[in-house]
């Protein structure tokens, strides 16, 4: 697969390019400063972009089978400007349907009780510091703007309440909607393992036109 990824430095980023580049896909990693990538391999093309960009992004899109947005709230965007970037790769695969979307999602995203997302449950929010609210409701639009969009070949994929470094075991359960949790209400997952799985959909085809969650 002929895959191009927005984000490919970041924590979870990184992950995904070498899962994506040790199971064999062509990977183009799109990045605001491309010598920031310090990973080199044959099936590896850094090029400069910027999805605050709009212009460009029709053709850099054109010809690739799969976008990757990994892109982080953490890495220097506003929540104004990490929605602004979805909004703009939206539009640019109105004109490359064909092309397939899998964006890394928010934790918060997911359901605690059905109907009820974590980010609407006070119970949950009020154990979350204020600085980091501005950020899990960006996430929260932005899904809505993908099922809202029209695009056919999205998919949203919410990690577990806690991501963090860890092992890649490639043991994990996946989910839909709800909160993926353990026997005592924990839901985590590794950067690792949440690579695994977001680089196994793009073969298995399993959360096309829908979000998708995972934990152990």
């Amino acid at each position: 697969m002929k895959i191009l990824l927005f984000g490919g430095t970041g924590n979870i980023g990184q992950r995904i390019l070498k899962e994506a580049l040790e199971k064999g896909h062509e990977v183009t990693a799109a990045q605001r400063k491309p010598g920031a990538l310090a990973l080199s391999h044959p099936n590896l093309t850094a090029i400069k972009s910027d999805l605050l960009s709009e212009v460009e992004l029709p053709s850099i899109i054109a010809g690739k089978d799969v976008v990757i947005a990994a892109i982080s709230l953490y890495a220097g965007l506003t929540p104004e400007q990490f929605k602004k970037a979805h909004q703009n790769l939206i539009n640019a695969l109105k004109k490359n349907p064909q092309t397939r979307i899998i964006a890394v999602g928010g934790g918060t995203n997911n359901e605690v009780a059905p109907g009820l997302r974590m980010l609407d449950d006070a119970n949950v929010m009020k154990n979350i510091p204020d600085e980091y609210k501005p950020s899990i409701f960006a996430h929260g639009e932005v899904q809505k703007l993908y099922e809202n969009s029209g695009l056919k070949n999205w998919t949203y994929f919410n990690p577990a309440a806690m991501i963090q470094a860890g092992e890649r075991t490639g043991r994990f359960r996946l989910g839909t909607t709800t909160l993926v949790a353990d026997d005592n209400g924990a839901s985590n997952i590794s950067f690792e393992d949440y690579a695994v799985a977001l680089v196994d959909e793009i073969k298995n085809q399993q959360f096309i036109g829908r979000p998708f969650t995972i934990g152990y």
